[in-house]
């Protein structure tokens, strides 16, 4: 299990440096993956698709994301789970630092034209997509310890949705490029895994309080 989570986050990593580096040099690749993204933007004329897309995308805000993060390290506290806990604080609490840092580095522009939303900041990886590979981390490990098999396979399915939608929303609101989406996805899940890890060491707190 270790080794196959290595390997994930390994696998995420490297996809990440590849559309890093394509962003950086304007690989043809990737600026014609960005083109063909481009036809997913929307037009006035389709309002009903765009408030689909803007609750996406004010559901993965970052308030949300530490707001959730918060509420659900104090769940894991009253499971005597305290070393998860913390690392879900922490990791809700850095989703913005890692995203502001590396958007301050790439410096990459965002697409032009007008939003359909408010957008600060750099466009390049999506912060959104971040937030959301997070929530949608953390929540589906707290209801992972409650359903098995089937039910657990079903959350998950609707974790990868939620994601979808997400990185779809901010394409089609004309604020990321497909690169910039993929980008924050990988990032994202890199981060997940660490902070996975981390919580989940042998000589954690995660114990049952026994007698003494």
């Amino acid at each position: 299990m270790l080794r196959r989570l290595l390997w994930l986050m390994a696998l995420n990593l490297i996809l990440f440096f590849l559309i890093s580096g394509g962003v950086m040099t304007n690989h043809t690749f990737l600026m014609a993956m960005d083109e063909w993204g481009m036809n997913a933007k929307a037009d006035r004329a389709e309002q009903t698709t765009i408030q689909i897309a803007r609750f996406f995308s004010i559901a993965t805000e970052y308030k949300i994301c530490l707001t959730t993060g918060f509420i659900i390290s104090f769940l894991f506290i009253y499971l005597n789970k305290y070393r998860t806990s913390f690392f879900i604080l922490l990791g809700a609490a850095c989703t913005k630092l890692i995203s502001m840092g590396l958007k301050n580095s790439f410096d990459r522009e965002r697409p032009p034209g007008p939003s359909f939303v408010s957008v600060h900041g750099e466009g390049f990886p999506s912060a959104h997509m971040i937030y959301a590979v997070f929530l949608t981390g953390v929540i589906y490990f707290l209801i992972s310890i409650y359903f098995k098999g089937k039910g657990q396979k079903i959350f998950m399915l609707g974790s990868f949705l939620v994601v979808g939608m997400v990185g779809w929303s901010r394409v089609h609101l004309g604020t990321h490029y497909l690169s910039d989406v993929l980008g924050g996805f990988f990032i994202g899940v890199v981060w997940l895994l660490v902070l996975y890890l981390l919580s989940q060491k042998k000589y954690s707190n995660d114990v049952p309080r026994g007698d003494s």
